[in-house]
């Protein structure tokens, strides 16, 4: 497997795990340490992970350089994209995954 495949299925992973760290205290109506309620933190890692997956599956937008962090449905996209076109498909994709309220876009462009 190349860098970039092997960078974004750990990310998935982590993502994955984080997810499934939160469910665990779903049922004992515990809190985030960010204030959040279990389930709307998962909901968030879940969120997180399909807009990664989206990232993935383009071929223009390299995902291991751009970081997806979720809250409440609010997407930020942090990172390096080569040119203005792969950041405008990044913040496409994230837009148009279902679930995604809003995106913040905290991409540059490289120099």
């Amino acid at each position: 497997m190349n860098k970039r495949v092997v960078s974004v299925l750990l990310t998935v992973l982590l993502l994955g795990g984080c997810a499934a760290g939160t469910m665990m205290g779903a049922g004992q109506g515990g809190r985030a340490e960010d204030g959040r309620s279990y389930e709307e933190a998962r909901a968030d890692n879940l969120l997180a992970a399909a807009v990664t997956r989206a990232l993935v599956r383009d071929k223009s937008v390299n995902a291991g350089d751009v970081k997806v962090s979720v809250c409440d449905g609010v997407v930020t996209l942090v990172g390096t994209v080569p040119d203005a076109d792969a950041a405008a498909r990044a913040l496409r994709l994230a837009r148009e995954t279902e679930g995604v309220k809003q995106v913040a876009d905290h991409l540059r462009i490289q120099p």
